[in-house]
């Protein structure tokens, strides 16, 4: 029996998917759009979510390859989770395992202590984005809602 994948609608808002001009370099990305997903209540304590933003960028990229990056961090204070989508249609260097620029950037606020489910969030994130129709439809967007359908689904 296959294991289901939680929906990603929940976790999704139009106030939180932003579409960036010109090419802003990493930094740039994850303190805008870690400030649209701290402003989600389920996250709590803004400074703290983007320091630990950062620190796992420190780790290693998120940047996955294909065009995409999924910075996500976990923490206590976080009550629920949240998801935040930026796109970069000049692309960013987000220093990318295959050394492309990234286009699209998907972001997870996640609780501490529910790792099968962050798990299955990662998975469905990661699962969405590996199709070229849901990436070409983000990309193709004309609003903010149209980017939560087509991530949605």
């Amino acid at each position: 029996m296959a294991t289901a994948f939680p929906s990603l609608v929940p976790f999704l808002s139009p106030q939180r998917v932003l579409v960036l001009a010109g090419s802003p370099n990493k930094r740039t990305v994850l303190l805008e759009l870690g400030d649209a997903v701290a402003d989600a209540r389920e996250v709590g304590d803004r400074t703290a979510y983007l320091k630990a933003l950062f620190d796992r960028e420190d780790v290693t990229s998120t940047g996955i390859g294909g065009g995409i990056a999924v910075p996500h961090a976990q923490m206590a204070t976080i009550t629920g989770f949240a998801i935040g989508i930026a796109l970069v249609p000049a692309g960013c260097d987000f220093n990318a395992k295959d050394g492309k620029p990234v286009r699209v950037v998907v972001m997870i606020a996640a609780p501490e202590g529910d790792r099968p489910t962050y798990l299955k969030v990662l998975a469905a994130v990661a699962g969405r984005l590996s199709r070229p129709d849901v990436l070409a439809a983000m990309l193709a967007a004309r609003d903010a809602h149209g980017v939560v359908a087509a991530f949605g689904g």
